[in-house]
Order: structure tokens, then C-alpha cells, then sequence
């Protein structure tokens, strides 16, 4: 990852304020406990800025136990934490187990979700576990793209205006159709408040309406004829990982997601844009 530096640390300041810095935001957090001067920390700089850290102990016969993953709020979504996990599994034996044993009062599924993409199980009972072969096969499955392919999506989302077109459940077509038609886009994506995907509403959603209700589509809610079973990315998922999705699934907009939340939307164009850039070396603009 271009200007990412990873270095072994021990317990110190740095890591003391890389730990405030993801307080607010618990989930990110998996233990509450001091290092110790023979666990394994890794820390990812960029430049001379700390924006995370992975905590690890040797638990002998239980494996490495990944007790705090955290990377600070301004850099999340740019691979970073993948980076540290393949780093920490890098150091290991290739059979050594890796185990993640969230708190309590996390949210286990959304944490599940993620490491799930790195080669994490999720037993019946107890945390995720992987082997360090398995973080690493992982990885490369999902890196299996070079070049402009093994970006992040979120490079692509970061890039465009901020900000996202939502439109209510319970608004009419109508209104949803002037706010398409009024920023230019041909899906917006359904919120009741703005963060948690609900449904999407697209061009062809509406037409689709149109043809079965006739004008009386206009009056009826949003939440009549939009797609609710929606399909998303998240920021971690690559440009080709993207591509194949949207190709496969016959999306042209597609809602991108952080921690479950709202974070963007791509489009094929957005895409494509970022595909013709890459090969002549010009900045992309959304």
C-alpha cells in the first residue's frame, strides 16, 4: 500500500493516543486490557502520522490472541487494517491459529462480516479464528487484481462530491423522481435517516412502476416500488471486486457501506471513469 509504513512497536504514547482516538467508536475495540513488552503491536504510518495499530498476544496452545485492531476514524477504508492483520499473520508460523474475541457488548455480526473477508470462521460458540495461511490466501484472493483493481472503491467514493442522495420510504414517487432528476443520478438510495440503506430507487424501478401502476405510481411511497433487497459493497472491497459484482448482478448503482452505515454510492460510470484515468495516468474526477 503506497506510503504506508508498518513497524513493531511496544507499549508507549503513540499507541496510547491511537487507542483515544477509536474510543467513541467501540467496535473497533476487542479488549480492555494494557499491552504487554512481549506482545506483538504493529503500528501503520503514514508519512510521519500513526493512523493504526494491531495488538496481539501469544496465547500458546490457543493461538494469537487479536485483542485490539484499530485504525483512526479520518483513515478508515483505505485497507489499512487488512494491511496490519496481514502483517501480524505474516509474523507467525503458517499453521499458527489467530483468534478474535470481541466484547461483549460489540456487534459480533457486523465484526463477523468483515473478518469473514480475510479468511475468518465464525465457530457456533467463542470469537473468529483463522490460520495465519488463511489470512493470507485470503488476502490474495482478494488483491488477485493488480494495478488500478486492487483499489479500494473507496478511493472512487472519496473522490466524488460529498454526500449522498437519499430520498424516505415513505415519500411519494414524485418527489423522489424531481430529487433524480434535480442532481442528475439515476438511482437514489432509501433512508429513513440518511445512514442505514433501506432500499434503492432506480430508473428502472420506477418505469418498471410505471408500466404495472400507470401515473398513479407517483403518489404512491417510495417503499411501493423500490428494491429492498438491496445488494452493497463496503469500503474495503476493491475496484474489481466492484466491477465483477455490478457486471454479474446487472447493478448500475450500487450503495458502499462502512461498519453498516451509508458511506457512497458508485455507479458505472464511476467506474468506468476511474478504469479510463488509470490506464492514461490522468487524475479521475467525479
Amino acid at each position: 500500500m503506497p506510503g504506508i509504513t508498518i513497524t513493531e512497536s511496544r507499549p508507549n504514547e503513540v499507541l496510547a493516543a491511537l487507542h483515544a482516538s477509536a474510543e467513541a467508536e467501540r467496535e473497533y475495540l476487542f479488549a480492555a486490557r494494557e499491552a504487554q513488552p512481549d506482545d506483538l503491536i504493529l503500528v501503520a504510518w503514514r508519512d510521519e502520522k500513526a493512523v493504526g495499530y494491531i495488538a496481539t498476544s501469544d496465547e500458546r496452545d490457543e493461538g494469537l490472541l487479536v485483542w485490539e485492531h484499530v485504525v483512526v476514524p479520518d483513515h478508515r477504508g483505505e485497507g489499512i487494517g487488512q494491511r496490519l492483520l496481514v502483517e501480524a499473520a505474516r509474523r507467525t508460523q503458517p499453521g499458527t491459529v489467530i483468534v478474535i474475541d470481541p466484547m461483549a457488548e460489540l456487534d459480533t455480526d457486523r465484526i463477523a462480516d468483515y473478518y469473514s473477508r480475510l479468511g475468518f470462521t465464525r465457530p457456533s460458540e467463542g470469537g473468529l479464528w483463522a490460520t495465519a495461511n488463511d489470512v493470507i490466501r485470503a488476502t490474495r484472493r482478494r488483491q488477485g487484481a493488480q494495478g488500478e483493481g486492487a483499489t479500494p472503491v473507496s478511493v472512487i467514493v472519496n473522490g466524488k462530491a460529498p454526500g449522498v442522495v437519499t430520498v424516505a420510504p415513505d415519500a411519494p414517487v414524485r418527489t423522489a423522481v424531481s430529487v433524480m432528476s434535480a442532481e442528475g443520478v439515476g438511482a437514489v438510495v432509501v433512508s429513513s435517516d440518511a445512514s442505514r440503506v433501506e432500499g434503492i430507487l432506480s430508473e428502472r424501478d420506477v418505469l418498471t412502476g410505471l408500466d404495472r401502476l400507470g401515473p398513479e405510481l407517483l403518489d404512491h411511497p417510495v417503499s411501493a416500488v423500490c428494491t429492498t433487497d438491496v445488494v452493497t459493497a463496503t469500503v474495503y472491497d476493491s475496484v474489481a471486486e466492484v466491477m465483477e459484482l455490478m457486471t454479474s448482478r446487472r447493478i448500475r448503482h450500487l450503495p458502499v457501506t462502512s461498519t453498516g452505515q451509508l458511506y457512497g454510492v458508485v455507479s458505472v460510470g464511476d467506474l468506468v471513469l476511474h478504469r479510463l484515468y488509470s490506464l492514461d495516468g490522468s487524475p479521475a474526477e467525479a
